[in-house]
């Protein structure tokens, strides 16, 4: 477990944990962020991923080592121990890997507890699933990400007051969007900051529920809720973001093209149930293909990195997300470039998109 931060004794390269009094998970347990201080003037907001609830029936299936063991559907991580922080500091949060472009940088990371992509602002009432006598309870889900993440980002300027020279503010699966809902905030703290960029990492669900799960379920804020719009979330918030960010940020998002998470939660969304079969990963892909198609079109200084690496022989499916594992991270997986040679072109203000060819002729 890491040490609790002490802005007096910190040590660099060392990772810390900071509990948010009166901040807490969606099961109503306290909230903590983790921080480390790096040897240079860089900076990156680290927003983590972890599911999602949008409706009653998800709200009692959170994932739990529980339901994993039993085989049962789990929709959210709904809570994060002081010890699973600790080892959630792999990939591009790892210090020790002289291989990761961002091994010596500072970072605030955001833990992920509430099941509404870091924006919600709901406590959500639902019935438990029923015990072992037949019996239900009334709960609630704390859908607080919005809270959690502004307290979060409070400490910015106290831990990093200077302006970075570079500023990254990144997100993995449902931490990409919340990147993108809460960049220009983080982006406003460091005005004279000249290098910006928002990546948002296995950030795609395709469905016509976001508007009325982001007012009714999540109650996103009124600044941000108009722009929840269409069946493309992630093209929605893209755009939010672009609109108001600085005109030279960098806009990054990568994906792999039938990713096996994203795809059975997103039939769960538009067709009742999970599963991996030829119509979930057509669906997948097609409206992947379309919405990165948009954001290109659409998104000054947008670049990606699409792959089809790892396809599965047994059904099809692709690995979910890059950014924390090594292996997908530091493989050329796709057009001879890994995302880490991807990632490290665009810090250094020579930005690429890899994978094309999926894109093409579509």
């Amino acid at each position: 477990m890491n040490a609790l931060w002490n802005s007096s004794t910190a040590k660099t390269q060392k990772w810390y944990q900071y509990p948010l009094d009166g901040y807490v998970s969606s099961t109503g347990k306290p909230y903590r962020v983790s921080l480390k201080r790096g040897t240079t003037n860089k900076l990156l907001v680290n927003f983590i991923g972890g599911g999602l609830s949008w409706n009653e029936e998800t709200a009692a299936r959170p994932l739990t080592i529980g339901s994993l063991l039993s085989g049962k559907e789990g929709f959210y991580i709904n809570d994060v121990s002081p010890l699973q922080l600790s080892l959630a500091h792999i990939g591009l949060l790892k210090a020790s890997d002289k291989r990761n472009p961002l091994h010596d940088w500072h970072v605030l990371n955001i833990p992920y507890v509430t099941a509404d992509f870091h924006i919600g602002n709901n406590d959500f009432p639902y019935q438990s699933l029923e015990n072992k006598r037949g019996q239900t309870s009334n709960k609630i889900l704390h859908h607080h990400g919005q809270q959690n993440a502004a307290a979060a980002l409070d400490l910015l300027k106290d831990f990093f007051p200077q302006t970075p020279d570079t500023l990254l503010i990144m997100g993995q699966s449902a931490g990409g969007f919340g990147c993108l809902a809460h960049c220009h905030y983080i982006s406003s703290l460091y005005p004279s900051c000249n290098q910006v960029i928002v990546y948002a990492d296995g950030a795609h669900l395709h469905s016509s529920l976001w508007p009325e799960v982001a007012g009714d379920v999540w109650r996103v804020n009124s600044e941000l809720l108009p722009s929840i719009k269409s069946k493309d979330l992630i093209v929605d918030l893209f755009q939010h973001a672009q609109a108001i960010m600085p005109p030279t940020t960098l806009f990054l998002h990568s994906n792999s093209v039938w990713d096996k998470a994203l795809t059975e939660v997103m039939y769960k969304m538009n067709h009742g149930k999970l599963s991996i079969n030829p119509q979930a990963l057509e669906e997948f892909h097609t409206t992947l293909v379309h919405a990165t198609n948009a954001l290109r079109k659409d998104v000054p200084n947008y670049h990606y990195y699409v792959s089809d690496y790892g396809k599965s022989r047994r059904d099809g499916t692709t690995p979910h997300v890059f950014a924390g594992t090594p292996k997908l991270l530091y493989s050329k997986m796709q057009d001879g470039t890994s995302v880490a040679e991807w990632l490290s072109r665009a810090l250094g203000r020579d930005p690429i998109s890899v994978g094309t060819q999926f894109l093409q002729n579509s």
